[in-house]
């Protein structure tokens, strides 16, 4: 480990004797980043391949070819539940179900500490889900991979956090990029999903950078050929683009009928009083009596996509695959199975489009294209819906193809999509989970700790309170050694009458002709109390003092807000706020 560490700090001093300017810097460590995350991802691709094609395949075709041994397709899966389960006790219990809302917590909110070792064990997890039948994605672990490779560089070289974030994002970039063979949609799915929408010009430059050399090393491994073979697309006419919409308003709302069935399936699977080793097994016999019947819900199912974009699938059979898929992926993620969206959002984008564009050819054969074209569009149009990542979705079916013209029935579906989930949920995929732990993804790393901490862990106590009886000349020389300017006001009874401030009284004190000794404090503390409740969240009550423009809040009781509690300054919540800061760094350090 010392001659490690030593090799390490002769290459970083050597980068730093350069004098290298940032954006050099950053392009340099990009093209390493790119490369290597295209490299982890042809791996992690061949593996997955290695087992489907080697293991899977050969046992399910065995056992489809007697009606006796086709009871024993359910079995098949539990392969991949007890791969799991070594992996588990190999590695983590983390390394369970659908990881990518963690990276973006990790990301977007913890300074992009990422654990190696559960991210390792996430991608070995992926890889054994995925080629031993389970219904994922595979872009998903491909993105980890990508971060992965951008989160060690990040700490080879000692970076900012910013930094940090910028070179995990150039993997994720990189890796998606040399899959799709796809450098701008790989650029923005770095950050448009990943950094969500973080589109600083210091990131963009090296994500750009990290996009292109993945794709160049992509193509080295794999050659210059799109992931789908795409039919020519013909554009009827103007009127066809209404039925598009039509499509995109469609996939909207199955989109968000996706992410409720996966997250009520995942509820489900959390609520059972059993070991989380065992879940798996319970979900992948599940699945595994699903393909019994319909063994195109196994794996991750491209060759299938492939087929309704080749014009050679039953409409009755891709109107139920629609359906089974969404019940499958949420039934292998949910139980504990661990992959990706992306995957089974092409499946049922295609399915979904296909079946739609069936209907509408036969009604309309005059002025409408053929299905594969529908389920073009509703590759794009269910992604854009299911991650609200619509630029992403657009570049990435534009790459595919490479034909302009469907561009335009992809962006208004796409556009149309996304409208109709949000309307629905204000989440995605990958965030509705987060939004239910009470994780605000898109407030910034600042206002989650503030949600995190309620105001009576932060509120001072020992509260100096001001009679309402006092004059105000006695009151001018209580608060001369006094640190603050405001103060609550109490009654006789010792209740909350008013509040008095620096505000209330600076008029009276630059006035000469008032009589001082006859004014009481109570004739000048405001009666409109803005207070703070003890099981309010800081980001609450910092809200409250912005809005109101004061520095201070009372704390009363909820049940009688006449009580005293606390007192609550700005000071309060910075220092609460600082101290959750230092705990959470000392837990990341530790991964």
């Amino acid at each position: 480990m010392v001659k490690i560490e030593q090799i390490r700090q002769k290459i970083v001093n050597f980068f730093r004797r350069l004098h290298l300017p940032e954006y050099v810097f950053l392009v340099l460590v990009a093209f390493i980043i790119g490369a290597i995350a295209a490299l982890g991802s042809y791996l992690f691709l061949k593996g997955i391949e290695l087992l489907w094609k080697e293991y899977f395949i050969p046992i399910l075709v065995i056992c489809q070819s007697a009606l006796i041994y086709r009871i024993l397709v359910p079995f098949l899966p539990l392969m991949a539940a007890l791969s799991l389960f070594l992996l588990a006790k190999l590695f983590s219990s983390n390394i369970y179900g659908y990881g990518f809302p963690n990276l973006l917590t990790n990301v977007n909110l913890r300074g992009g500490i990422i654990s190696i070792k559960d991210t390792f064990g996430r991608i070995l997890g992926a890889l054994v889900t995925l080629g031993l039948g389970g219904s994922a994605g595979q872009e998903g672990p491909i993105a980890q991979i990508g971060c992965l490779v951008g989160g060690i560089i990040s700490r080879f070289f000692v970076v900012s956090e910013q930094r940090r974030r910028t070179f995990i994002a150039c993997g994720s970039a990189g890796a998606i990029a040399s899959v799709f063979n796809a450098p701008i949609a790989g650029t923005f799915f770095a950050l448009e999903i990943v950094l969500l929408g973080d589109f600083e010009l210091i990131n963009f430059m090296p994500v750009v950078v990290s996009a292109g050399m993945g794709t160049i090393v992509s193509r080295i491994l794999f050659g210059n050929k799109p992931i789908f073979a795409l039919p020519p697309y013909s554009f009827v006419t103007y009127w066809e683009l209404f039925f598009y919409i039509l499509l995109g308003f469609f996939l909207g709302l199955l989109a968000y009928f996706f992410i409720r069935v996966f997250y009520t399936t995942k509820e489900y699977f959390s609520r059972l009083s059993i070991s989380s080793y065992l879940k798996p097994f319970i979900g992948f016999f599940i699945v595994g009596i699903i393909g019994m019947f319909f063994p195109q819900i196994f794996g991750v199912g491209y060759e299938h996509v492939q087929a309704v974009l080749d014009g050679k699938m039953l409409p009755a059979l891709m109107f139920l695959l629609v359906f089974l898929k969404i019940i499958a992926t949420a039934i292998t993620l949910g139980s504990g199975g661990v992959g990706g969206m992306f995957s089974p959002a092409f499946y049922i984008g295609a399915m979904a489009g296909g079946s739609f564009g069936t209907v509408v050819h036969h009604f309309f054969p005059q002025i409408t294209a053929s299905y594969p074209a529908y389920a073009v569009v509703g590759i794009a149009a269910f992604l854009a819906a299911l991650t609200h990542a619509p630029v992403t979705a657009v570049f990435l079916a534009f790459e595919m193809t490479g034909d302009y013209y469907i561009i335009l029935p992809i962006l208004f579906a796409s556009i149309i999509g996304v409208i109709v989930a949000y309307a629905f949920s204000h989440d995605s995929i990958d965030t509705y989970e987060l939004t239910q732990q009470g994780i605000n993804i898109h407030a910034g790393h600042e206002r989650n700790i503030l949600a995190s901490i309620r105001v009576k862990d932060a509120m001072t106590h020992n509260v100096i309170v001001v009679p309402e009886d006092m004059t105000f000349n006695d009151f001018i020389h209580f608060v001369r050694d006094k640190k603050h300017t405001c103060f609550p006001v109490v009654n006789e009874k010792g209740e909350l009458s008013g509040i008095i401030s620096f505000q209330n009284f600076r008029e009276i004190l630059a006035d000469e002709k008032i009589q001082k000794d006859r004014i009481l404090v109570k004739d000048m503390s405001t009666k409109e109390i803005i207070a703070a409740l003890p099981d309010e969240t800081l980001e609450k009550a910092m809200e409250k003092m912005r809005y109101h423009h004061i520095e201070r809040l009372p704390v009363v009781d909820p049940k009688d807000p006449k009580k005293l509690i606390g007192f609550l300054s700005q000071r309060d919540v910075w220092t609460a706020y600082n101290k959750a800061l230092l705990t959470q760094m000392g837990r990341e350090e530790e991964l």
